[in-house]
């Protein structure tokens, strides 16, 4: 799809994941793409924050908060990783362009 003169479509979009899945715009701009792939690890590293922070006096969390804490936490990686994966691609994509013809020098 990298070297096609036929632009991605959005019916193309990636779901990297087994199970849940993110939908990607294939048309998407790799710098659009690492910025939602940061936010999303952000969020899941705050969540992590805040479950560390359970251990203070007066805190508390039962087996369902912590269980929602991982399957958020879980499902932000995933989404993170394909974003990843995605803006990679992107990343390609949009360098392509620039390898074709000209001159070396």
């Amino acid at each position: 799809m990298l070297n096609s003169p036929i632009p991605p479509r959005f019916e193309d979009a990636l779901c990297l994941t087994e199970a849940e899945c993110l939908l990607i715009d294939p048309r998407a701009r790799s710098e659009d793409l690492f910025d939602q792939c940061e936010t999303r690890l952000e969020a899941a590293s705050n969540l992590m924050m805040t479950l560390s922070t359970l251990d203070a006096p007066g805190a508390s969390a039962d087996a369902r908060d912590l269980s929602n804490v991982a399957l958020s936490c879980r499902l932000l990686l995933a989404d993170s990783l394909d974003l990843l994966m995605a803006a990679r691609v992107a990343a390609k994509r949009q360098q392509a362009p620039a390898r074709k013809g000209g001159a070396h020098g």
